[in-house]
């Protein structure tokens, strides 16, 4: 039996879904006909709650009786103001990230992206959101997984990672990255 996208039967996984929003910026591309548009990729300073101060991916926990996509669609809404319907969102893989010293944070995450969503772009209590080139991204800025499997997420590759976090909760202590390739 196949379980549903980011949910994990066992006891210290808590499911969670991050989507990550594409478009196309055409007044960043500069002057001149044959310039392209850059694409950028949505993300957000966390203000509250679990990576206050880091910038991540919009998402969060899923409600009960919620599916992943359905918790990503919800969440960006949520912290974003934009609306993506569930159709409009692909699932790319899961992030199971273990702290061994705090296992309540473990979590087990389905990732999306979306390249169709509308709305207009707000803040909210727990997120300030902000447009990255995807070329540019605030890798300082954001967890130190992230530069593991986040470029994945930007080229549309389907993958798993499995990371586990130092005794620090914010240092990689080891990552296994697979993808379809």
């Amino acid at each position: 039996m196949r379980s549903e996208p980011g949910v994990h039967n066992g006891p210290f996984f808590r499911p969670v879904a991050l989507c990550f929003i594409f478009d196309a910026d055409a007044d960043a591309s500069g002057a001149g006909s044959d310039a392209r548009p850059v694409r950028r990729v949505l993300l957000g300073l966390k203000k509250t709650g679990f990576g206050t101060g880091r910038i991540v991916a919009l998402g969060g926990k899923l409600e009960p009786g919620e599916s992943a996509a359905q918790a990503a669609a919800r969440e960006v809404f949520e912290e974003a103001g934009l609306r993506v319907e569930g159709g409009d969102l692909t699932f790319l893989g899961t992030v199971t990230w273990d702290f061994p010293a705090r296992p309540d944070f473990n979590m087990i995450g389905s990732i999306f992206r979306a390249e169709r969503y509308t709305g207009a772009l707000d803040a909210s209590d727990e997120v300030d959101p902000e447009w990255f080139p995807e070329d540019a991204l605030p890798w300082d800025g954001m967890w130190e997984d992230a530069a593991l499997w986040v470029p994945l997420v930007v080229e549309g590759e389907p993958f798993t990672a499995s990371i586990t976090l130092k005794d620090d909760n914010e240092g990689v202590e080891t990552a296994v990255v697979k993808t379809s390739r």
